[in-house]
């Protein structure tokens, strides 16, 4: 089964929270994990990911904590997805090292793959902050749509 990890589920929880406090705040670990249901522990090993590749910026000091690095339009799903899980990849195929594969020359599913890849990934990037800022905060909302 295709599943993201818990990483990037409580990542994804994160950073919507932070979009959704005060522009001029930083949110604290134990904040965060508490107003999104996340181990605290593990939202402290995730914050610094997310820190390294520009999603949040922290600050140190009383005051201090995280907050969005970017606009909430410049963050979308798989900027914070591949922040901490890396390049996301239906499989081997779509990387582009086949050398490996005994089939490649006459394989009839490279083009779904690379398809399913390009619109899976296209979706991702199209969901922002932004986006999640309109969402309802229940779970009876309707689904995002998105013009890829």
């Amino acid at each position: 089964m295709l599943e993201l990890s818990r990483k990037s589920d409580y990542a994804l929880r994160a950073v919507i929270y932070l979009a959704r406090i005060s522009d001029n705040r930083f949110g604290r670990v134990s904040e965060i994990a508490k107003a999104k249901d996340i181990p605290q522990a593990f939202l402290a090993q995730i914050l610094p990911l997310l820190a390294n590749h520009g999603v949040v910026k922290s600050q140190q000091g009383a005051h201090g904590g995280y907050a969005l690095a970017r606009s909430p339009e410049r963050i979308s799903f798989l900027d914070i997805i591949e922040s901490v899980e890396g390049p996301l990849r239906l499989n081997k195929c779509v990387e582009g090292q086949h050398e490996d594969c005994t089939i490649l020359d006459s394989c009839e599913m490279q083009h779904v793959w690379n398809q399913a890849q390009s619109q899976m990934v296209g979706f991702l990037r199209g969901v922002t902050m932004a986006d999640m800022l309109q969402a309802p905060h229940h779970e009876q909302q309707g689904p995002i749509s998105i013009e890829t």
